[in-house]
């Protein structure tokens, strides 16, 4: 009886597989579909119509893309403007729309609620949404619809972004054979890097740390035990002691946070423009050797010929209380709402065929890093890798994400697809994925998926949270950078401002959420 059960449910399986199996091409017809697409500098003329893969999906679908590449940078004021000007594209991709902003749209009639077409037309997609709950509850409203598909994470590789890398060469001319666990430690390094000529140039020239302010924060957070539950969201987690909700800059680990931080800038440990340029720095600082330290999810920032300079710290370090959380881990998904279909489109179902291939694994794998045996290939050893030809188009200047954007999508993530292990390369090279390993090790033990919120919720966090996060970051920032002192009569007021835009109201959103997406009350 136990085989014949067991055989059933491989034959299950098996027809799970074939319904979800992309048959090409999608179009008898010739037939074009239009979308606005966010762009990074990395990819070639930031325009997808030259990316490798998706030449090669136009031929297999039959599906013709009428790209418009819009970059990164004015992404978002240039979308609210085609909106307003009602010219709206089929598809918005690539957006990390947030929830609210996409229930907001969708109950304007100008997105499509994706959800009565999931199952029938994005069966790698809706299987995946059925394996993971998590998935299905961040991305469904409190309605029961869905607007956007997100990117979702599989493998651990994904989960854990925020890293913390040293130049090996620096630390050693230092005196260090090993990097320091806690954040003493971590100052008196800098200090001693800081005043040795650890490049042989003559100079005492070391920059400090260098980061993104987000990925600064969110590192540092978590050795003082701030945003414990994980990286969706960024004002309220949970008082370790009390285990009732809080917004973490109330605390007095927060004000810990900021002197810790103020200390290493007034001293030069952080670099002193890092607030405006941030790790835009590191390709050109990495290769004069003038940067130590720097914060991020791999070295794709520097250039190859310095890669071998670095090394990644496998642990969170431990701040004065014993925290040693990394903040910054992510659930199942990345980000949610990349591959939006617009009222504009005339064929929802094409549009989910088109991209539901992404989600399976086979697909993920071409859309995110190129097309077999062009741009990459399975190696005698079994493991996957670029090609010899793809490989000769890399020059010593370009970062990992120049080079693979020649080939596929990943780079700049808020891709509308799934990552699942067979991927290769940048986060899924042995350091990095060893390191995010050790990270999702130090993260708490529940991390908060995004949340979808109800119409009146939304109104809260479009205004109370996103007033209240835009306040706390740039009081940290001013407060690091020295603009502000820190005294007890500013810490004072700091708190009670966060009172008066609104905490109590923004705390009560976040209760009824959490009742719906935790009704066991393990939050």
């Amino acid at each position: 009886m136990k085989k014949l059960l067991a055989l059933m449910l491989a034959l299950l399986m098996l027809c799970g597989v074939a319904a979800a199996e992309t048959v090409f091409p999608l179009s008898s017809e010739p037939v074009t579909l239009r979308i606005m697409c966010r762009v990074t500098p990395a990819y070639p003329d930031q325009d997808n119509s030259k990316v490798s893969c998706m030449i090669a999906y136009e031929q297999m679908t039959g599906v013709h893309i009428e790209w418009t590449n819009v970059p990164k940078a004015v992404f978002n004021n240039t979308l609210a403007a085609t909106i307003n000007d009602d010219e709206l594209p089929d598809i918005i991709m690539k957006g990390a729309i947030s929830n609210a902003n996409a229930n907001d749209w969708g109950s304007e009639g100008i997105l499509v609620d994706l959800k009565p077409y999931l199952e029938e037309y994005a069966p790698n997609f809706y299987s995946l949404m059925k394996q993971y709950p998590s998935i299905e509850q961040a991305i469904t409203n409190a309605n029961g619809e869905i607007f956007g598909l997100p990117q979702v994470v599989i493998s651990p590789a994904m989960r854990a972004p925020v890293k913390l890398w040293y130049n090996t060469k620096a630390l050693a001319a230092a005196g260090y054979s090993e990097f320091p666990t806690t954040l003493e430690g971590l100052r008196d390094m800098l200090m001693a890097v800081k005043n040795t000529d650890w490049d042989n140039d003559g100079e005492l020239n070391d920059v400090g740390i260098v980061a993104t302010a987000d990925y600064l924060r969110n590192y540092f957070y978590g050795s003082f035990g701030l945003r414990n539950r994980g990286a969706h969201h960024n004002v309220v987690d949970v008082d370790p002691q009390t285990h009732e909700l809080r917004i973490f800059a109330q605390s007095e680990n927060f004000r810990a946070c900021m002197e810790y931080l103020a200390d290493l800038y007034a001293n030069g440990l952080i670099y002193q423009e890092l607030f405006t340029t941030g790790k835009g720095k590191v390709s050109a600082q990495s290769a004069s050797e003038d940067l130590s330290l720097f914060i991020d999810t791999t070295t794709f920032a520097v250039p190859m010929a310095f890669v071998s300079d670095w090394a990644g710290v496998p642990y969170q370090l431990e701040g004065p209380d014993g925290f040693a959380i990394s903040s910054e881990i992510r659930s199942n998904l990345h980000s949610v709402n990349n591959f939006c279909v617009t009222d504009a489109c005339e064929d929802v179902g094409l549009a989910l065929r088109w991209v539901d291939y992404f989600y399976s694994e086979e697909g993920a794998r071409f859309f995110l890093c190129g097309v077999e045996n062009q741009d990459w290939e399975v190696k005698q050893d079994g493991t996957a890798y670029f090609t010899d030809a793809a490989l000769a188009t890399r020059t010593s200047d370009m970062t990992e994400d120049n080079f693979k954007a020649q080939f596929g999508m990943w780079a700049g993530g808020s891709v509308p697809a799934a990552f699942y292990d067979n991927l290769f390369g940048a986060e899924y090279e042995e350091q990095p994925m060893a390191m995010a390993v050790a990270m999702l090790n130090c993260a708490s033990d529940v991390v908060w998926p995004f949340f979808n919120w109800t119409d009146e919720e939304t109104k809260i966090i479009n205004t109370v949270e996103a007033d209240i996060k835009t306040f706390i970051n740039n009081s940290f920032a001013q407060i690091v950078a020295g603009e502000q002192e820190l005294t007890d009569s500013w810490w004072n007021n700091f708190v009670s401002q966060i009172d008066a835009m609104g905490a109590e109201k923004l705390l009560k959103v976040y209760e009824e959420a959490i009742s719906r997406v935790f009704p066991d009350g393990n939050f």
